[in-house]
């Protein structure tokens, strides 16, 4: 097993963080159940058969220019003691906040490397799409198979949820919280533990340390759906 390099205790007291509201694109709450609409004024949004930039988010000057990288933590649930643990990778430093946090919800569901972390998502997850908005709240739109057999309780749930929210929040600079979507529309709930109907800031209390690991080479990533 990779040893984690940090540890902290991770006080579940307050666990249950307070719900922080925002604006929809639509400027009211999310209704569970109804597909979110963003204009492309609003919002920058990715979308794609893998995580690679999207050429039309650059202008023909940094197209000119080798893409540069950055190194990001992918938080995963640990195998080892309730909470979640960072795996470094590298993703494309693209002009686009949507594409990189497109790459790193494409790293969460491929799954960690280390022996020290769970899967944070089912393996046939698929990402949709992701938007994010100009008041710096992200909404990554998963299918079905991120809810269909989740199963555990609060704190499988718990860990699930920010495994997405911490990874993207504390990796694409612009985003400060993030919401959850399945198939186009907003949750209330994925397994009856956590509120889900407003985007959710990050939550570092829950984050025990980082494993190094092996990330190997900067590449194409899981298929995304249609």
């Amino acid at each position: 097993m990779n040893a984690v390099k940090s540890a902290a205790p991770v006080v579940f007291a307050a666990m249950f963080l307070t719900v922080w509201s925002c604006a929809s694109p639509q400027e009211g709450d999310l209704s569970a159940g109804e597909p979110i609409e963003v204009s492309d004024a609003e919002a920058d949004v990715a979308t794609g058969d893998d995580a690679a930039p999207s050429p039309e988010t650059e202008t023909e000057e940094e197209a000119d220019k080798p893409l540069r990288t950055a190194t990001v933590e992918i938080y995963f649930p640990s195998a080892l003691s309730d909470g979640l643990v960072g795996e470094f990778r590298q993703i494309f430093d693209t002009v686009s906040p949507g594409d990189r946090a497109k790459q790193i919800v494409a790293d969460l569901i491929s799954g960690p490397t280390s022996d020290d972390c769970l899967r944070a998502v089912p393996p046939n997850t698929r990402l949709r799409q992701v938007y994010v908005l100009n008041d710096g709240t992200a909404y990554v739109d998963f299918s079905s198979a991120l809810t269909e057999g989740i199963g555990g309780g609060s704190m499988k749930e718990l860990l699930t949820v920010y495994a997405i929210v911490d990874s993207v929040a504390f990796g694409v600079r612009e985003v400060q919280r993030v919401g959850i979507l399945v198939n186009g529309r907003p949750l209330e709930t994925m397994n009856g533990h956590l509120d889900l109907s407003r985007p959710l800031k990050p939550n570092s209390r829950l984050i025990l340390g980082s494993v190094v690991v092996d990330a190997g080479a900067l590449g194409p990533a899981p298929a995304i759906a249609d």
